[in-house]
Order: structure tokens, then sequence, then C-alpha cells
């Protein structure tokens, strides 16, 4: 206990963590402060100033409503076609095609070839010729169409309010004029065939074609009366008001977690080698043991402590709204998220510079953790999408309590995995560090080894 302690001081008052605080507090501050406290004034009839496609969470909806919000579905494959349409023309004629194939941008430049078949695509969809797709009236496509907007075919009126039209069969006009408005020509599954088509044609994952990518962009339907209700009870009732918010918090947190730690502890171990400080810890009577779990427990704790501070932020304001309201709200829901979803991710983290710092007597764990965060932050979708392997688990909204519960199972695994490879990498570090205290273990010694591989094996080629 005395290490551990000894470890936790250590870490507190070094430079390297007083920089990752500033990084975790900016992140906080810019992503997630305020979210809170705004969802509440909505509750209460204040309502922020960019609402989007949303409802206040926890106001309980009424018939009377106008707007009970919107949802993601595919209930009106009209509007998903002409949104899908709209988008293809565009990227057609700039001949860029927007993909992610690891969740990070890349535009694609087709072929002539590969050209005309899209433009086959087009004309079969909207029936018309490429001369005709050229000069389309202004309003050809409505101005909204699932969550994209076109200011161009709005239209204002005589108070000079603007008035917009969404997508989808009831939106077209004049006897569904294929000339004047959009009408697909083709039914929705041949449509759905010609989108696999087009994401052979662009020949990289990750495209707006994709079923998934569709739905996303362009199935939005208005959220009815009943589901609101649903939602309500949900969030009521089953999130206990505070799940939603722990869990927005520990996906923007998680994103910090990913990477940040990597720096904290690697330089800690530099620092002892630079210092020539390892001498004397190899010569100590101390375990290895007991030095590694010791500076490990030390790391975690001085990493979620901060991070347990700051969901106080929006906890206290929900337990006020909670007796005010006389709701039951869950006082330890930021707790039980914070040790299932961060604490794993946090384990596997520093585990990883521990170990690849004592081996190499080098930062490569800097790099290695960079690839990784990389990697996995762009395979990882914003909502769901977790695999075995995930690193960051991502839920960027505050609904979706379902998604969790349906995929409970593979993020418990996938949580216990990344806990049972951060023990494995810190049983490595102890017996890392305790080869290297008696001698037989020198990083030094190993890149000579392979440095000499290496030019023997690329001389005895050159004279070949």
């Amino acid at each position: 206990m005395k290490l551990y302690l000894k470890e936790c001081k250590k870490i507190g008052t070094s430079i390297i963590y007083y920089l990752f605080l500033a990084i975790l507090i900016f992140s906080w501050f810019r992503n997630f402060r305020g979210v809170t406290q705004t969802e509440i004034n909505w509750a209460n009839g204040i309502a922020p100033a960019d609402i989007g496609f949303e409802r206040p969470l926890l106001s309980k909806p009424s018939e009377e409503d106008d707007y009970f919000g919107s949802r993601i579905s595919e209930d009106d494959p009209e509007a998903i076609m002409t949104g899908v349409t709209r988008t293809l023309l565009s990227e057609y004629e700039d001949n860029s095609y927007a993909t992610y194939p690891i969740g990070y941008y890349k535009a694609i430049v087709l072929s002539d070839d590969k050209q005309k078949q899209v433009l086959e695509i087009l004309c079969e969809i909207t029936g018309l010729s490429e001369k005709e797709l050229k000069d389309l009236p202004e309003d050809y496509f409505p101005a909204a169409t699932g969550t994209m907007i076109s200011f161009d075919s709005m239209n204002a009126d005589k108070d000079g309010n603007l008035n917009m039209e969404m997508g989808g069969r009831a939106a077209t006009k004049n006897g569904d004029n294929k000339y004047k408005h959009f009408v697909s020509q083709v039914s929705y599954e041949h449509f759905k065939e010609l989108m696999r088509n087009m994401e052979v044609i662009i020949g990289e994952k990750g495209s707006q074609y994709s079923h998934k990518m569709m739905i996303t962009y362009f199935g939005m339907s208005e959220t009815t009366y009943e589901e609101a209700l649903a939602e309500y009870d949900q969030t009521i009732n089953q999130d206990k008001v505070t799940g939603g918010f722990a869990r927005l918090f520990c996906d923007y947190i998680g994103l910090e977690l990913g990477l940040y730690p990597i720096f904290l502890v690697v330089i800690i171990w530099m620092k002892d080698r630079i210092s020539n400080a390892t001498e004397l810890i190899y010569g100590r009577k101390i375990s290895s043991v007991k030095l590694v779990v010791s500076r490990y427990l030390a790391s975690i704790t001085m990493i979620l402590i901060p991070i347990l501070l700051l969901s106080l932020e929006s906890l206290a304001p929900l337990i006020s709204f909670g007796a005010e309201k006389g709701i039951r709200v869950d006082y330890f829901a930021y707790i039980k998220y914070i040790l299932w979803w961060l604490l794993p991710e946090a384990m596997v983290v520093c585990a990883i510079g521990f170990f690849f710092t004592l081996l190499t007597d080098s930062p490569i764990a800097i790099v290695l953790q960079f690839l990784w965060w990389m990697v996995d932050k762009g395979a990882t979708g914003l909502s769901g999408d977790t695999k075995l392997m995930t690193l960051m688990i991502r839920h960027n909204t505050l609904r979706g309590y379902e998604i969790i519960q349906n995929d409970l199972q593979i993020i418990c695994m996938n949580r216990l995995l990344m806990a049972g490879i951060g023990i494995l990498f810190v049983i490595l570090s102890i017996w890392v560090l305790n080869f290297k205290r008696k001698g037989k273990l020198n990083a030094a010694n190993i890149y000579n080894r392979g440095l000499g591989y290496i030019k023997g094996k690329l001389f005895s080629g050159i004279k070949k």
C-alpha cells in the first residue's frame, strides 16, 4: 500500500499528468459539458437554439404536441431513393465519390467506362436521358430528404418564411411528372440491386450506397406519439434518467482513454531510465511483482479519479431534476458505466505501455497504440458496431437504450477480453522486468543482434 500511494503521488505531481488532465478536461468541455443542463432546460420549456430532428428526452410527450421527433427507418422507400439519387447525381457530375473504408474520408475518381455505367444507372432510375439529366428544374428534388437539406429547393412565402418539402411520394407534384420532379422508375428492391452495383463500380467500402448508409442518411421518418411515449418510459423507468447521459459521457471520454494514457505510462518508465533510476530499481529488494502491480494500479487510479469528478457536473443536476419531478434516478449510473465501459480500456492501454516500454527501453508503445487507436476509431460506428476486439465502445447519442441491451452480450465479452489482455500484458511486464533485473534480458543486445542479422542478410544478398 505504501508503494502504491508513493506511485500515485509520483504520477500526480508529474508534468505529463498535468498535460493528460488538460487534454481530458478540454475534450469534456468541448463535447459534453452543458449537455445535461440543456436537456433539463428543454424539458422545462426552454428549447435550445439547435433542435435538429429531436424532441426533449426528459419531457413526457402529449397527444396535443405538433412534433414527436424523427427516427431512422426504412418505412419510406421513396424518400430513401430520392435522397440517394440526388447524391449519386451530384457525385457523378463531380466524378468524386465519397467513401470511408476505415472511417476516414477517401474520394474515388472513376474511369470513363465506369462513369458510363453510373450514367446508365441514373438514367434507369430517373427514366431520363443524359441530356435531360443535365437540364433538370431547380426544384426537381425536394428540399429535404432524410437528414440532407437543400436550401436551393426551398421557397419563401410572402412573409419571408422558408418552406420546405420532405422527400417521398407525398412530395411529388403534377401527376408524378418525372420530367419536373423526381419519381423513381424502378422498384425499391431493384433500386437496392442497382446500389449494390454502385458499390462494385466504386470498388471501395464505406460509400453512401451501402444499404446501411442509405437508411442512415435518408431513412428519416417522423416518430409517432406512441413511439415517443415508449421512449420516454424507457428513459425514466429502464434507464433511470441518468443512463443515457452516462453512456454519452463514456463515449466522449473513451475516445481520449484509447490513446492519451499511453503517453503517461510510457514517459513514467522512460523517465526512470533517463534519470538512471533503473539501476536503483533493479537493485532493490522489492519484488518485480510489487513494483509493476503498484505502478499499474496507481496509473489506473490516477486516470479514473478525474473522470469520476467530471461526471459530477452531469450527475448533480440530474439528481436535482429527479427530486423536483418526483422521478427515481440511478445515482450510481456513472460509476457503473465508467467501471465496465472505461476501466477495461484504461487497463489494456496502460498494460501495453508497460510491456513494450520495459521490453524495448523505447517509446515504441506510443506508435503501436496510436495505430490501434486510429484504426479502431475509423472502423467503429458512432453507435453500435462493437466487435470482439473493439478498443473504444461508441454510443454517441442520449437515446438508444435498446441498442446497448441488444449488444450487451458482445459488449460484455469485449470488455472482459480487454481486461484480460491488460492483465496478460501486466504479467508479461513482470516477467520482462524480472529478467532484466537478473541481467538476462537487455534491449540493447536485442537491437544489436537484430541489426546484425539484417546486415548479414543484406550484405550476403549483395555479394550474390
